[in-house]
């Protein structure tokens, strides 16, 4: 009897186990990574978004928006990082829309090739919203654009820009200088560059010896820097589309022996090119907030709440000179 009593008690326990385990199917809820994983547990919103690539200063940064707005609104985000590569961000856009997100907030890599994927999501009554970058024309729906005006972004700082030009070369008949362009394609690097060229050229003194893509990236940014200053050995300054390509020009001329000759300004506001502004390496930068993708996060949950979004949120930026450059390190800088 006891014998048979053990055996039966036995049986019940394995049964209570084996209930146990297979209730136990959930996903777990983890921090975004590039491979589209959830951060945040909920039943209800779900909010999904690409960025350009994470070897970016700009959208690593972007990330940990996204991650502490999710947290705080309480909403389940997924996040994928496109690698820089077009057809893999919208494939990844796809498997969103498959996977049912109730919103997409989408920094595109290039103006024209997300739009199928962008139309994908408009076919199956997904909501798509726009941050950083836009997209070309008016053939998919876009709820709203969150960013920087990039043309006023890229005119502020060819002003300042000139300013430098001005304080260390102020006997020049002719200001040589350089521009490094960003991603092909980007709307961050169409408008900043006109926003660029609008001041310069309207400039007698000025002369653009070159523009050339440094693809956002301080590495290829180096190189290219590097074949600049090689062709021109006069050259008074180097203008960039961002702060990562600017200290690649920096690294070039330190190796030319050439960096107290030159002005070189940037753009983003990232911390290690505000506190080469600091020391005096660079002359300065324009501020661009990455706390934007999570604005875009905030927009998107508004307008799933029935509540009206603005077409067009422009997030404010401002110039980082070294009178000023102690104070945004630590207030803005990222």
């Amino acid at each position: 009897m006891r014998k048979w009593q053990l055996c039966l008690g036995m049986m019940i326990i394995f049964c209570c186990v084996l209930a146990a385990c297979s209730q136990d199917t959930g996903s777990e809820a983890v921090g975004g990574t590039d491979n589209g994983e959830a951060n945040n547990e909920s039943d209800n919103i779900v909010i999904g978004t690409s960025v350009p690539s994470l070897e970016f200063t700009f959208f690593v940064a972007a990330q940990k928006s996204w991650e502490a707005t999710a947290e705080e609104l309480g909403v389940e985000a997924l996040f994928f990082n496109a690698e820089d590569n077009q057809s893999k961000q919208n494939q990844d856009i796809e498997d969103m829309v498959t996977r049912g997100v109730d919103a997409l907030v989408i920094i595109p890599i290039t103006t024209e090739g997300v739009i199928p994927a962008i139309r994908h999501a408009n076919e199956q009554g997904i909501p798509v919203f726009t941050v950083d970058r836009s997209v070309e024309g008016d053939s998919v729906d876009i709820v709203a654009h969150i960013g920087t005006n990039h043309v006023e972004m890229g005119e502020s700082a060819a002003k300042k820009f000139l300013e430098g030009l001005e304080e260390k070369h102020p006997d020049a008949e002719t200001w040589k200088v350089a521009e490094l362009e960003g991603t092909p394609g980007s709307s961050a690097a169409i408008e900043r560059g006109r926003g660029i060229h609008n001041v310069l050229e309207a400039d007698e003194r000025v002369e653009i010896v070159t523009s050339l893509t440094g693809e956002f990236s301080s590495t290829v940014a180096l190189g290219v820097a590097e074949d600049i200053l090689t062709a021109n050995s006069e050259l008074h300054g180097f203008i960039s589309h961002n702060d990562m390509m600017i200290e690649g020009a920096l690294q070039a001329a330190n190796a030319a022996g050439r960096a107290e000759d030159l002005v070189l300004f940037g753009m983003d506001g990232q911390v290690s090119t505000v506190e080469k502004i600091i020391t005096g390496e660079i002359y300065g930068t324009s501020l661009q907030l990455p706390s934007m993708l999570g604005d875009g996060m905030k927009a998107a949950l508004a307008h799933l709440n029935g509540e009206e979004v603005e077409e067009n949120v422009w997030v404010p930026t401002e110039l980082i000179y070294q009178e000023n450059a102690e104070e945004m390190l630590e207030t803005k800088a990222w």
